[in-house]
């Protein structure tokens, strides 16, 4: 086989004139287009990774002024419930105040009220106690024989009539007078009941300090009270029941 060296040759440069060709008008440029498109991709990547970058940024800082916020209002809430706590517990001494202070001059009021009170009950108690004295002692002989006397002058016939009738039964009339009587003053009060009663009772006398004055018949089975002491009782009763009762 033989080679033909002109054709070798041609072809050789031909493929050499289409290599340079290739590598002039279609493998630059599109190497050129890969590398500007290559670059472009690099680029937005770079673009995209800072842009994530920064949405991360943002993120973190979004998260943190959340969290600041976050703190403020727990602040803010725990600041705005101790000044609430403070003005209740303001409010409450307050109100404990003002009430002590009502309560004082309620006391002092009351206190103010309770003495005019003492010093008119007492005034009135006085003004009773001298009525009651007057009209206990009024016409009271303080001689037990004139008192003896007056008080058998004032009874009804009926009544001398019950105490003989009384007497009549068996018994003692007791005279009691505050003070020791005289025999003298014994022998002329059983004459007064004798006239008074139409017989000589069978007498006995007794002392009372209690009496005050006056004095008090013990019959057998009743009492006749002309002492000083029983018209103070009596009085005193009369005046609880009221003036007209007097």
């Amino acid at each position: 086989m033989e080679i033909d060296w002109w054709t070798l040759a041609l072809q050789t440069i031909n493929f050499l004139v289409v290599v340079w060709l290739l590598s002039r008008f279609l493998y630059r440029p599109v190497r050129r287009m890969i590398e500007a498109r290559e670059a472009s991709d690099r680029a937005a990547a770079e673009d995209a990774q800072k842009k994530a970058d920064e949405a991360d940024t943002l993120r973190a800082e979004y998260q943190r002024k959340l969290a600041e916020f976050d703190e403020q209002m727990r602040n803010r809430e725990a600041e705005l419930h101790e000044a609430m706590q403070r003005e209740r517990e303001q409010t409450l001494a307050d109100a404990r105040k003002d009430a002590e202070e009502l309560r004082a001059k309620v006391r002092s009021e009351i206190d103010e009220a309770r003495k005019r009170a003492v010093a008119d009950l007492r005034e009135e108690i006085a003004a009773l106690a001298r009525d009651l004295a007057e009209k206990a002692l009024s016409g009271a002989p303080a001689d037990p024989l004139a008192c003896l006397e007056a008080e058998l002058a004032r009874r009804e016939a009926t009544d001398l009539e019950r105490m003989r009738q009384d007497l009549a039964t068996g018994g003692t009339l007791t005279v009691v007078t505050v003070a020791e009587l005289s025999e003298d003053i014994r022998e002329r009060m059983r004459g007064a009941l004798t006239d008074a009663l139409g017989e000589s009772p069978d007498l006995a006398f007794e002392t009372d300090p209690n009496l005050l004055g006056g004095l008090r018949l013990r019959l057998p089975h009743g009492v006749l009270d002309a002492s000083v002491a029983g018209r103070l009782a009596t009085a005193a009763m009369a005046m609880a029941g009221g003036e007209h009762d007097a």
